[in-house]
């Protein structure tokens, strides 16, 4: 069965190779931690019933094992264990950035769940060139086993039509993985291929020399891209949450302080490898909210956008299920429940992707232009101006083409009104204002799950949503 050598020889390479993992976690061996490794290594012999006859391969499975169920009790029963990857892990090698990390994370454990919409998972990371989107959004989904993860740099419109054919690997599913396409340009972002496989998946028929072949491809990937510049169209924005970094100046230095301080001490730092691999254990479940009667009174339902953003939060409790679905308990239909800490953690979550009070999906420069037009209405209640004035307003920031394209779909959403005017030179021009029902408002507001608990039916009274 294999090499046989006396117990005792196993034994001490046994504690060796003990000692030196606990080495090179902490960086130096204890005596305490000798007395320890001693009676781990005997516990384990014993428990696995391995003597001098064991063979290598017996003792190295039974360790291997061992660590495993180590590594289980200490992260992933571990009740913190989202915030230590957030908060403290991640810190490693992001600068604060903490709801943004956590939106990537905790959508990125939407690859567990098999009974979610198929759409709710997918991000959009926008903000400026050089904002560090793409370096942010790479370590957060760096601590995603490599086996679920795929990163791309650059792919072309009609990639999942054919990447993955399942005629070719019939063992293929994008269910479970986590796709990430950097900066991506806007004939990609909004072409039909990208667009229906956001949402269904792909299932296309082509034309191959005169014949028409079926192409299925099986699954659907969380999909989570950036882009500095493109321009989603408003079909686009129901499949993707889109959420922005911190640009302000006080983030710039304490990156630059970040930089300062690794190299005074000549570190590049990485990830905790056992929390990433031990990951893999994680098996994609059905889950169950019991107290999802509870959820609905917290969003306007006089916006029809809450019919994608109602579901989509349902889902991210759901994501923060699976994710701790060692913790959770499991129902005689085999579904994991849902707890006040999944509630809690998607809330916090929601209130990073609902960044403005309209809980509407908008670009960066759709904010500014919704903060500009809220300025003017503020000095002026009858603020109304055409495309070009208030680009120019705005110290032309963007094309007039991009600007257009904008307010139309500022327009689309029920946030901004046009009508028509006529000029001095007899010519018809549109001029945009403010639709007065979004004016003031707090948005969707979300109490802690205890608080909610208290709730008898009744609607939050901090909620004043202005949606349209």
């Amino acid at each position: 069965m294999g090499l046989e050598v006396p117990y005792f020889e196993k034994f001490d390479e046994l504690k060796m190779i003990e000692l030196q993992r606990v080495y090179k976690e902490k960086g130096k061996v204890e005596e305490e931690d000798m007395i320890s490794v001693e009676s781990i290594v005997k516990n384990i012999l014993k428990k696995k019933k391995l003597n001098g006859t064991s063979t290598w391969q017996e003792i190295n499975e039974a360790f291997a094992n061992s660590k495993k169920n180590d590594l289980i009790d200490k992260y992933l029963k571990n009740k913190n264990i989202f915030n230590l990857i957030t908060e403290e892990e991640m810190d490693k090698k992001i600068v604060k950035e903490i709801p943004t990390r956590k939106a990537l994370f905790l959508c990125a454990q939407g690859r567990l769940v098999k009974n979610a919409q198929i759409a709710s998972y997918n991000i959009l990371v926008n903000d400026d060139a050089g904002a560090g989107k793409d370096y942010v959004t790479s370590k957060a989904l760096e601590m995603i086993p490599e086996e679920n993860y795929i990163k791309k740099t650059r792919i072309s419109p009609t990639v999942f039509t054919y990447w993955h054919n399942s005629n070719y690997e019939p063992g293929w599913t994008w269910d479970g993985k986590v796709f990430y396409t950097e900066d991506i340009n806007e004939v990609v972002l909004n072409s039909e291929v990208f667009k229906v496989m956001c949402s269904s998946g792909s299932q296309a028929t082509i034309v191959i020399r005169q014949r028409a072949v079926d192409i299925d491809i099986k699954g659907k990937p969380v999909i989570i891209t950036t882009t500095a510049t493109a321009i989603p169209s408003a079909e686009l924005t129901r499949r993707f949450e889109i959420i922005n970094l911190d640009e302000s100046i006080s983030q710039t230095e304490e990156i630059m302080k970040r930089h300062c301080d690794y190299a005074m001490k000549g570190i590049t730092p990485e990830y905790n490898q056992d929390i990433i691999d031990i990951q893999k254990e994680l098996k994609r479940v059905k889950v169950k909210i019991p107290f999802a009667d509870k959820l609905h009174i917290l969003f306007p339902a006089h916006s029809i956008m809450m019919r994608t953003k109602f579901p989509r939060f349902l889902d991210l409790i759901k994501a923060s299920t699976a994710f701790h679905q060692f913790q959770r308990k499991v129902d005689e239909e085999g579904y994991y429940v849902a707890e006040g800490q999944d509630y809690d953690i998607a809330s916090e979550v929601m209130r990073k992707m609902m960044t403005n009070k309209y809980a509407v999906s908008l670009t960066k420069n759709q904010r500014k232009i919704m903060e500009h037009l809220e300025a003017m209405s503020d000095l002026n209640k009858e603020y109304c101006e055409s495309v070009t004035h208030i680009r120019e307003q705005m110290n032309n920031f963007i094309s007039l083409p991009a600007m257009v394209t904008n307010l139309s779909q500022l327009t689309g959403y029920g946030l901004v009104k046009v009508k028509i005017e006529t000029n001095d030179y007899g010519k018809e021009v549109e001029k945009y204002y403010l639709n007065e029902s979004i004016m003031g408002g707090q948005g969707v507001i979300f109490p802690s799950f205890l608080r909610l608990c208290e709730q008898k039916g009744e609607e939050v009274k901090e909620l004043n949503p202005r949606t349209t």
